[in-house]
């Protein structure tokens, strides 16, 4: 099954929005089975736009923070150095356990 370019974004939308790959394959009418096997399989076409959905929000997200942050916002500032803390230790984690595949 071959997804279209709108198909493609909507997946990124609704991963954007937090819904898990169930509700995604129900608002868009897609067999759970199938959506469960792209799930499984790293280079999907579905999988890599579902995460891609969420790295995207995620960047927006922290592109405001960080332009809070750069206007002196206190908060922002400690909010964006955790996040950077964060995905420094993850992105090690995953370096880590994908060193020896």
């Amino acid at each position: 099954m071959e997804l279209s370019q709108e198909q493609k974004a909507e997946i990124e939308e609704l991963s954007g929005l937090r819904f898990n790959p169930v509700k995604v394959a129900m608002i868009m009418n897609l067999p759970w089975p199938v959506v469960e096997f792209w799930m499984a399989d790293p280079d999907s076409e579905f999988k890599y736009h579902y995460e891609r959905g969420i790295l995207l929000d995620e960047a927006i997200r922290d592109k405001e923070v960080n332009a809070a942050a750069k206007n002196g916002s206190v908060t922002a500032i400690q909010h964006i150095e955790a996040k950077i803390r964060t995905r420094k230790l993850n992105d090690l984690r995953e370096r880590l356990l994908n060193a020896n595949k």
